[in-house]
């Protein structure tokens, strides 16, 4: 049997490998178990975004989810963890939280986030003693679909009026697509349907619109559409180089052995015991403490 013929794999394959825990429970695994036993809700992954969660519904033969607004915002725009290297005081607590091994440093040394490899998890920021983590756009990804671009500006203002089903937009359509049918697909956040109807090949040349006696901005919708598959293409690119990487993570020594033997072998270098070490981390944060109070009253000095 294959491996993607067990259904709780199938499942995984399908979310985002973050790890991040936001669908409550600790991991994408137990998450693609809870799911495929009927215990979660397929809109329980943030990181997914409407994608995933039709995705899910989908294999798991559920009813679509109402789309609303959702195609608008079809993906979250993917973040990445970023430490102020001025405040990092080398405590290595989140390197051991990251799941995919994308923060490097050593004890009492900078530490520096692999943004090719971060997933946004955002688990490094809660065990930082002196919160010095901001999660912030990746800004290589500015161009992932979102409520503020042109084409979901135009969709969200049109006055336009419910498709008639009249058939003149499929007679426009140089590349004889059905824009009736990736109208559908698209505002109901089926975007595998709307690429497998040819989405992709739209020149967004507007010939549909001109002859659309509803005045729908079909043009906008397929603009908007085809980002989403390039966004999606990225988002499994992703997904699956965190995968990987969480995998390869699990099956070395537990992180914190590994990182605690390192810690020791690099002690010599510092002249530090392993209990001065820990005073000396001990002593980073309380006057990290002390800087951040002291400038919460002297925000101008």
């Amino acid at each position: 049997m294959s491996r993607l013929d067990n259904l709780p794999d199938r499942v995984l394959a399908l979310l985002p490998q973050t790890q991040c825990r936001q669908c409550g429970y600790d991991g994408c695994q137990p998450f693609a178990e809870a799911l495929s036993a009927g215990q979660a809700s397929p809109a329980a992954c943030p990181p997914g975004g409407v994608v995933v969660e039709q995705r899910l519904r989908a294999l798991l033969a559920l009813a679509p989810a109402a789309s609303g607004e959702k195609y608008l915002a079809p993906l979250p725009h993917p973040v990445l963890a970023r430490i102020r290297e001025a405040e990092c005081i080398g405590c290595t607590k989140c390197l051991v939280a990251c799941p995919v091994d994308a923060i490097v440093g050593a004890a009492l040394q900078l530490h520096t986030v692999l943004t090719a490899h971060c997933t946004g998890c955002a688990l490094c920021l809660p065990p930082c003693p002196v919160d010095c983590i901001d999660l912030v756009p990746a800004q290589a990804n500015s161009d992932w679909p979102h409520p503020q671009s042109p084409a979901a500006m135009r969709i969200a203002t049109s006055v336009a009026q419910a498709c008639t089903h009249c058939g003149a937009c499929p007679a426009a359509c140089p590349e004889e697509l059905n824009p009736e049918r990736l109208l559908k697909d698209v505002s109901h956040a089926n975007f595998d349907a709307a690429a497998a109807a040819g989405l992709a090949r739209c020149t967004e040349c507007a010939r549909c619109d001109a002859v659309c006696p509803s005045e729908i901005p079909l043009s906008a919708y397929f603009a908007h559409g085809r980002a989403t598959l390039a966004a999606i293409t990225k988002f499994e690119a992703q997904a699956r180089s965190s995968a990987t990487r969480y995998a390869a993570n699990l099956a070395r020594p537990p992180f914190a052995d590994r990182l605690r033997q390192a810690t020791t072998d690099g002690l010599a270098e510092l002249g530090l015991t392993p209990a001065a070490l820990s005073d000396e981390i001990n002593g980073a944060v309380m006057r990290a403490h002390a800087r951040r109070a002291a400038n919460a009253l002297n925000p101008d000095a």
